[in-house]
């Protein structure tokens, strides 16, 4: 007897194998008549091979030999037939699927794509990304192996296979590397990347580097941050659910940012509301933060012209820069500015709130707030961090003023 479920927002066939356990017809069908429809035709049982024709393969679905009822016996699916199927069932933000496309066809499907899905073997998994680990990143290989993972186990549960091949990792040398500590800046380098990336370009991107390490903002919740979202007067700016920039395939558009979590409101210490105040005021620009000419940023063009010369040094100015802080990426400033809420005694909750993270213990999740007296201390502590940089950079020779950007 097969019977319909309701999976997410899709149907699935479900019915009793020959070893009395439930199982699934691979795939998923959009409404509940389409299931219905093919379960229906699984109950039916023909007088004569003629008699019936075979039951038609669920949109997206993969039928194998022996999987229900006059199913169609078929081939056994390769990772590409499966991939094409399970691929209508991610549903994730355009950055994450370009990054998952990416990894599959780069790397996934040119080794395994004509290899049935049940013939691979945890001994294979291994060997192969053995070799991956000379020639990539270990992040990168990482990913690669987490996206095999997901696919595999999602073919365990449609009943391809009866266990998922790509293992964590659990031994080996690679379980022996020291994690390595992510670069971050002080506020005093963090006041040099500005004004090095002033001289490069405007004050409008220097603003942008000083507003992300101060407030732990992505790079997307800025490029994306309209100047109807900044509430000045009351020194705050809001994240809305459609206020990030999404950069996929070179084409720019906005959209949610990374979580439920990111859509927040961040509130400014003094010293930044006058600083974007005052840049705003001297523009009609709908964006916050844009090119020279007004358009929307693109991170690949601001960090190879702006970012990786006011960070790692350059010998075409003059007189020659030396290198701030090797190896800082623009997340950087957002890992920075965590760094200081713990070393300012910030709570855990006032970090999670402001940085838009969701906290692992659900309850505190739900049930703590951020009193006005922490929020207050909170930007206390990053006004000083500012007032002491301007002292520290005029006292080392750094341009005469409180950042000559206001001028």
């Amino acid at each position: 007897m097969a019977w319909v479920e309701q999976r997410g927002t899709r149907w699935r066939v479900r019915y009793w194998a020959a070893n009395g356990k439930a199982a699934s017809v691979p795939g998923s069908f959009p409404t509940r008549q389409a299931a219905q429809d093919h379960a229906d035709q699984l109950h039916s049982t023909p007088t004569s091979p003629t008699d019936v024709a075979p039951a038609p393969t669920p949109t997206g679905a993969i039928t194998t030999a022996g999987a229900a009822p006059c199913s169609v016996t078929q081939p056994p699916p390769t990772i590409a037939d499966w991939a094409q199927v399970w691929w209508q069932t991610v549903d994730v933000g355009d950055n994450t699927e370009a990054f998952y496309r990416s990894l599959l066809t780069r790397h996934i499907l040119p080794r395994w794509g004509t290899i049935p899905v049940h013939q691979i073997t945890p001994a294979d998994i291994k060997i192969w990304l053995n070799t991956l680990t000379p020639a990539y990143a270990p992040a990168t290989v990482t990913s690669i192996r987490k996206l095999f993972a997901m696919l595999m186990a999602d073919a365990v549960d449609n009943g391809l296979i009866t266990t998922n091949p790509v293992r964590p990792q659990r031994r080996g040398r690679g379980r022996l590397q020291p994690r390595r500590e992510r670069p971050w800046a002080d506020e005093h380098q963090v006041l040099t990347i500005a004004h090095r990336v002033f001289h490069l370009a405007s004050r409008n991107q220097a603003f942008l580097v000083i507003t992300a390490a101060y407030t732990g903002m992505r790079w997307g919740e800025l490029a994306g941050l309209h100047r109807d979202n900044l509430d000045l007067p009351n020194n705050r700016l809001h994240i809305t659910a459609s206020g990030a920039l999404h950069e996929v395939n070179g084409h720019l558009s906005l959209g949610h940012p990374k979580t439920l979590a990111s859509v927040r409101t961040v509130s400014l210490p003094p010293f930044l509301t006058q600083l974007l105040h005052a840049d705003l005021t001297a523009s009609t620009r709908p964006f916050v933060f844009t090119t020279l000419r007004g358009k929307p940023l693109r991170r690949s063009g601001f960090q190879r012209r702006l970012w990786a010369p006011a960070v790692n040094g350059s010998r075409h100015t003059s007189p020659p820069w030396p290198p701030i802080a090797p190896g800082l990426t623009f997340h950087g400033l957002r890992h920075s500015h965590k760094t200081w809420l713990i070393e300012d005694g910030v709570p855990e909750v006032a970090q999670a709130r402001r940085l838009g993270h969701a906290m692992q213990n659900k309850i505190d999740d739900v049930y703590s707030h951020v009193a006005t007296s922490v929020e207050e201390r909170l930007l206390g502590h990053l006004e000083a961090r500012w007032q002491r940089s301007i002292e520290h950079y005029n006292r080392e020779g750094g341009i005469p003023g409180p950042l000559r950007l206001t001028d």
